[in-house]
């Protein structure tokens, strides 16, 4: 306030996940101006773009290199007054320190004032969403979108009063800044923050929190590591392994007095050894943001750490549906939540109406009025509703894929169940108007470099490996397995492979790890239309 920030002005948090993230969100809120939060995976001309169609007033940041990338570029943003940085760096124009904001007398008639005049419909956010199909958009969210989030937990899940969270994924992530910033605070749970994304194994072991946050990918790369770490120990070791899964995956159910024997016995020895490495305190995990695949499900549920899986969207900030703790369906992101309708349009598209969905796009009339039609949201995923009310997700809308025959197919479909694979880190499926489906795909290092010793193929580094036509093979054999019970027209006839994951430097991947599919048909379409 102090330094004239004025209700509806906005301002930019550029910052890793610590606890000045929350303090200045909520200072931003207070007043009612709106926060427009940057990832700090952006480049820099990424964050030129945001700054300046938000029309950016003072950006935060944190420092390092996230900071010299927004001093950058701030002299090309017309209306951002000042940065303000939390270390000291190189003089700039722009440049102030973030303590100024902390000095002074505070006005507390003018803060009571700025309170009282932030209602419902007042605008709290504009996240930008990831652009996985084009320009970010800037998705406006209000104060009673948010409520109406938090509205609907209680009737999902019930905290205890020493629940405990890890916040690791990006904040500028709607999914991440509601489920570990705005709800725990909401419920009085604390927050312990990652040091770094590469720290967050070692900081679950300190921080033992016991509700975790994540996206599929995340998951689908743990589970990856774990199958691949087993796979180089003793057969014995490894059968052991596969019986715990498989009594582990029958828990809950009617079993013998001498399976629960076994069971317990096996999850002394395997499976709490697996939970110690999160901490050894989780109770539960909310997976959000993507489709997860029902074998990572399955899989996490049997090592004892249960997977609650949802779905939401940015433009409605973001949750729609989830499944009920005491009533979990694999397979399905459970039922709308309260005050939520969903219907299932006749091309199958997934439209959603309530309290939760955005005002609109940012200065974007005529895309507004595109996403929402007559109040509903038209969210351009496919899905189904089942006669329970459980909603299944089935495919993005602009992802189908139409092949010569004119048969429609879901690579998202095919490309879950290839990441269940344990050889498979990352896949894409390509196959528009074309005869038949192939797929880029990226090896799981590890899993395979352990396939070829347990082989005993000739001692070679990854590259030449990842080059030989044996684990090409191999892979189009186990890629052939998995995708049996499919039509013939969803099977994938050739493969090329990468040895190298595709990452958000490239472009390849959104913030939020989801493969941006037109970006990579575009940049390998060479290689791909090769396949043919």
């Amino acid at each position: 306030m102090r330094v004239g920030v004025k209700p509806g002005d906005r301002v930019a948090l550029l910052m890793e996940n610590i606890p000045e993230w929350a303090v200045a969100d909520y200072a931003i809120l207070s007043i009612g101006a709106v926060t427009v939060p940057l990832y700090c995976s952006y480049r820099p001309q990424d964050m030129a773009y945001v700054l300046r169609d938000a029309g950016v007033k003072l950006a935060i940041t944190s420092g390092g290199k996230v900071a010299r990338h927004l001093l950058n570029v701030a002299d090309t943003c017309p209306k951002l007054r000042a940065v303000y940085v939390m270390e000291k760096m190189a003089d700039g124009d722009k440049l102030r320190l973030f303590t100024e904001l902390e000095v002074g007398e505070v006005d507390v008639a003018g803060l009571e004032a700025r309170l009282k005049s932030v209602g419902r419909d007042t605008l709290a956010t504009l996240v930008y969403t990831s652009g996985t199909t084009g320009e970010p958009k800037g998705v406006m969210l209000s104060h009673g979108n948010i409520l109406s989030n938090l509205k609907a937990i209680p009737a999902i899940f019930l905290f205890v009063p020493d629940d405990k969270m890890l916040s690791f994924l990006p904040l500028a992530h709607v999914l991440e800044r509601m489920a570990s910033h705005f709800l725990p605070y909401t419920f009085g749970i604390s927050v312990a923050f990652a040091e770094r994304p590469d720290t967050v194994a070692k900081n679950m072991a300190e921080a033992k929190p016991t509700i975790l946050i994540a996206v599929p990918r995340l998951l689908e790369v743990i589970r990856s590591r774990i199958l691949g770490q087993v796979a180089k120990q003793s057969a014995f070791k490894q059968r052991l392994f596969r019986q715990f899964l498989a009594l582990g995956a029958k828990q809950g159910n009617a079993v013998s007095w001498w399976a629960g024997v076994r069971f317990r016995l096996l999850d002394r020895l395997i499976g709490q050894k697996i939970r110690d490495r999160f901490g050894g305190k989780i109770r539960l995990m909310v997976s959000g943001g993507a489709p997860l695949s029902v074998e990572v499900a399955e899989f996490f549920g049997a090592i004892g750490l249960p997977i609650l899986e949802g779905y939401g969207m940015t433009e409605a900030a973001p949750l729609i549906s989830a499944n009920p703790v005491d009533d979990r369906r694999m397979g399905s992101v459970g039922k709308p939540v309260i005050d939520v309708e969903v219907n299932i349009a006749n091309d199958g598209e997934i439209l959603v109406r309530g309290p939760n969905v955005m005002a609109g796009y940012w200065k974007r009339r005529k895309e507004t009025h595109e996403a929402i039609v007559k109040g509903w949201l038209h969210t351009g995923d496919i899905g189904e509703l089942d006669e329970d009310g459980y909603l299944r997700i089935t495919d993005r809308k602009k992802d189908l894929i139409v092949n010569s025959g004119g048969e429609n197919v879901a690579p998202q479909r095919i490309e879950g169940l290839l990441v269940a694979e344990e050889m498979i880190e990352q896949v894409v499926v390509y196959g528009d108007q074309k005869p038949y489906l192939v797929a880029m795909i990226v090896p799981t290092e590890e899993a395979c470099m352990a396939w070829a010793h347990k082989e005993g193929l000739p001692e070679t580094d990854w590259e030449h490996l990842a080059e030989s036509d044996i684990l090409r093979k191999t892979l189009q054999t186990r890629i052939s397995e998995h995708l049996k019970g499919l039509a013939q027209h969803e099977q994938i006839r050739r493969i090329c492979i990468r040895p190298q994951p595709l990452t958000i430097e490239e472009g390849l991947l959104t913030p939020t790890m989801k493969i941006k599919r037109r970006k990579v048909h575009e940049q390998f379409r060479e290689v791909l239309e090769g396949l043919y």
